[in-house]
């Protein structure tokens, strides 16, 4: 399984977990609710999940408010992750 790294970003006073996947770098707000980006993000990660396994891994976890929720953010995003990975492994949607 590959792991996937992210960081906490700002960006103009907006913070964004940024996920670097290949030469693709894919941003979900974080600071603002922002419905269009994030399912944009979310789009660009199905994509990805049909390409292979691929673990999120926060890097450099501070102790402040967005960093925290970042983190939680992608625990449950991994979660999620490996969930839609098997059903489209039922369904045959993978490239492995």
């Amino acid at each position: 399984m590959e792991t996937v790294k992210a960081t906490v970003v700002e960006l103009e006073e907006k913070h964004f977990i940024k996920i670097e996947s290949g030469d693709e770098e894919i941003n979900i707000p974080i600071s603002e609710d922002n419905l269009n980006e994030v399912k944009s993000a979310f789009n660009k990660l199905v994509v990805r999940i049909k390409e292979g396994e691929f673990e999120i891994k926060l890097e450099d976890i501070g102790q402040d408010l967005f960093s925290q929720v970042a983190y939680e953010y992608i625990t449950q995003l991994n979660r999620e992750i490996q969930e839609v990975r098997g059903e489209m492994e039922e369904y045959g949607l993978v490239e492995d």
